[in-house]
């Protein structure tokens, strides 16, 4: 899994958008997974730091950084934390979060709204948020998702996961508004179809600007 991740091209969202941006711009990658993204980041300059809770995307993460940053530096801007958990950084530490394909792993409704607290705190005023999130109508395996007893938003279903929590496009844009976040576009579900399944991410993007 490790290197599924690792082997993936960087998101093409993040490579447009921070094309022109100053290489001075302070960004989070929340759930760094193998450093897909945190590469380009660190190749292209910007004052990178990345998140993720598991040692071995940490480690792989790490290793591919050393050649562009030198391995003490790599050691220095890769932390292994819990996404609620931001206590490395200070409030409005960054201009820029990547939280792609993190949220949702989130194992209750508490801990997806502690996790995008702390995003809203390490973030600057009016810096933006960027997410992709999977939506109920997701099916990955084929086989369908089930909803787990009790939970409104909580499934049982995506391979590598134990729960899973999914929300359309308006309850992410509620729930995220809760904690100051206010689409900058439009935010979308796109179907992308891989084996036998299929997944919808929920695609937004939000600016902080307080509640």
């Amino acid at each position: 899994m490790v290197e599924a991740f690792a082997a993936r091209p960087p998101d093409t969202r993040m490579v447009e958008r921070l094309a022109d941006a100053p290489r001075s711009t302070r960004v989070l990658d929340l759930g760094c997974a193998g450093g897909r993204n945190a590469v380009w980041l660190a190749e292209h300059g910007f004052d990178l730091h990345a998140v993720d809770a598991s040692d071995a995307m940490c480690a792989r993460t790490r290793d591919r950084l050393g050649p562009v940053l030198g391995r003490a530096e790599a050691e220095r801007r890769v932390h292994r934390r819990p996404m609620d958990d931001l206590a490395p950084f200070g409030d409005g530490a960054f201009d820029v979060i990547l939280a792609f394909g993190i949220f949702h792993a989130a194992q209750s409704e508490d801990a997806w709204h502690r996790a995008v607290a702390e995003a809203a705190r390490v973030l600057v005023s009016g810096g933006e948020m960027w997410v992709a999130h999977f939506a109920p109508e997701s099916d990955p395996t084929g086989e369908g998702l089930r909803r787990v007893e009790g939970e409104d938003h909580l499934y049982e279903g995506f391979r590598g996961h134990r729960h899973i929590l999914l929300l359309q496009p308006g309850e992410l844009d509620a729930w995220a508004a809760g904690h100051g976040f206010v689409p900058v576009t439009p935010t979308e579900a796109v179907r992308v179809v891989r084996g036998e399944g299929y997944r919808t991410t929920v695609n937004a993007r939000y600016r902080l600007e307080g509640v």
